[in-house]
């Protein structure tokens, strides 16, 4: 067998291991889930043992498949979720479970943050602040827990810290990093005048590396737990949307991820950090370039609440094929997806599902197209605010469950006016990793020709210009109504 990869993801409830080729084919792959702990309400926390006996056994699981040896392991690479506060002493231990990025509870934080340093945050690192990143924990920590502050030598974020287990090296990748509040995207490291400002240690700021660069060497009590030699290049590796992103062939500007399940993410590549209020900037795994965009709640979760409310027998297929029955734009129907709050580009979790345009001529056909056109609009929202800000967007390369509905993914092109092309199913994020280390031990010379080649385009959508001017006219009606009701899902909200 030909030299292979271990590409690794932590992700929030599971972690995925896979070997591939120097050319991006997967080889193996396994998985390992593990808990979340809610100890009060708003507070979400793992155990970070859980991460590397998880890694530990999804490792073994890949390295058993029939053909792969050990000795062919010529690189590794890890991603995982987020902004998860590790924070560990001198001595390499954890002081503490680690706050994932679903925790609430710097609440407080992030207002001082906003009323202090947001205007700076937001040039800088292109975000406003919220409790589910590292620096408003940090300083709730500082504030409530001052001995683990005081205690730590640094804190890792979850793929810095099952590096960390590998190598050894106390390390943060710089598109992981560039999560963090305290990056600065310009200069591709953390700002001191940032973490001045946020009153937190210098100390909790790791030092930064390129995502492919190689950190260090796997050492041996690592290597013996894993099944693999001693002193394989460990790399930097990745965060998990822009490790998933490369995984896609989404490497050049004006490319789009479009990644479509429950929830959904679209991040569009830049070679300059334009910011905006409402969306997210952060750096790709891939020098040079960064990711602009947003997070939508519900895509596909939206589908499947509808499908349960109008009969559990109906599958995937049957609802697309009703919607199928009703013309675009829903008999003029809307539908705001908010079913769980939303994140990009509203940013509120009070937000709620909501139907407008109800008519005694609506059908059956025409609420679940609505639904599905709602999830587009949604798309649309985040590309449309990244577009007038002067982000160039070239195509939408979509993976997903949802994409692999062609009236779906028809409807995104029209609604958005951008290409959609769909792309077989792949590892994902881990598999980026492994492109990544494959880069780093210089097996291959071109990262981003080769993701491109590897992922695999199954369709391209092009948007359909006689609907054009119908879809353009209820967006513009879509954009106006969350303004309208923000008010009232707070009062609803108060009342519930």
């Amino acid at each position: 067998m030909t030299d292979l990869l271990l590409g690794v993801d932590i992700g929030t409830s599971n972690i995925k291991a896979v070997l591939a080729t120097p050319d991006g084919v997967v080889v193996a792959e396994a998985q390992s889930a593990y808990d979340t702990q809610f100890p009060q309400s708003g507070w979400a926390e793992q155990n970070p043992q859980d991460w590397w006996d998880g890694t530990v056994s999804a490792v073994k699981q890949a390295l058993s498949s029939r053909g792969v040896e050990p000795t062919h392991v010529k690189g590794m690479g890890v991603s995982g979720q987020g902004c998860a506060v590790t924070l560990i002493d001198n001595s390499g231990d954890v002081i503490r479970p680690a706050i994932i990025w679903m925790d609430t509870r710097s609440e407080v934080q992030c207002e001082a943050m906003r009323q202090c340093c947001a205007e700076e945050i937001l040039q800088l690192n292109g975000k406003s602040p919220a409790p589910y990143n590292a620096d408003p924990v940090l300083m709730w920590l500082n504030e409530n827990e001052a001995e683990s502050i005081q205690k730590a030598q640094t804190s890792l974020t979850t793929t810095g810290y099952i590096t960390y287990c590998l190598s050894g090296e106390r390390v943060m990748n710089i598109s992981d990093a560039s999560i963090l509040f305290a990056f600065d995207l310009a200069k591709d490291n953390w700002s001191d005048a940032l973490i001045e400002s946020f009153g937190v240690p210098r100390k909790l700021y790791p030092r930064v590396a390129a995502c492919q660069d190689i950190v260090g060497d796997l050492h041996p009590k690592a290597a013996k737990e894993l099944g693999l030699p001693a002193g394989i290049p460990v790399i930097a590796g990745g965060e998990d949307t822009s490790s998933a992103g490369l995984a896609i062939g989404v490497a050049k500007p004006g490319q789009a991820l479009l990644s479509l399940g429950t929830a959904g993410t679209i991040y569009v590549v830049q070679d300059v950090p334009n910011v905006h209020p409402d969306l997210l900037a952060f750096s790709h795994v891939l020098a040079g370039q960064k990711l602009l965009g947003g997070s939508m709640a519900a895509v596909g979760g939206g589908l499947n609440w509808f499908r349960q409310i109008v009969g559990d027998e109906l599958s995937f297929e049957d609802v697309t094929e009703l919607a199928a029955q009703s013309e675009s734009g829903a008999n003029g129907l809307l539908f705001l997806p908010y079913l769980s709050g939303e994140l990009q580009p509203i940013n509120d979790g009070y937000a709620r599902g909501a139907f407008f345009g109800l008519s005694m001529g609506t059908s059956r056909a025409d609420m679940v197209r609505a639904v599905m056109e709602g999830a587009a609009f949604a798309i649309a929202h985040n590309a449309t605010i990244a577009s007038e800000i002067g982000t160039s967007i070239t195509e939408l390369r979509a993976v997903g469950g949802p994409s692999k509905s062609p009236l779906w993914c028809q409807m995104i092109a029209d609604i958005s006016g951008y290409p959609v092309t769909v792309l077989r199913d792949n590892a994902g994020a881990p598999l980026g990793n492994a492109l990544l280390a494959a880069k780093g031990v210089g097996l291959i010379d071109d990262l981003a020709a080769t993701a491109i080649a590897a992922c695999g385009e199954t369709q391209v959508y092009e948007p359909h210009a006689k609907y054009r001017e119908r879809y353009q006219q209820m967006f513009e009606i879509y954009c106006g109504l969350y303004p309208q009701l923000k008010g009232s899902f707070v009062a609803l909200n108060a009342i519930e």
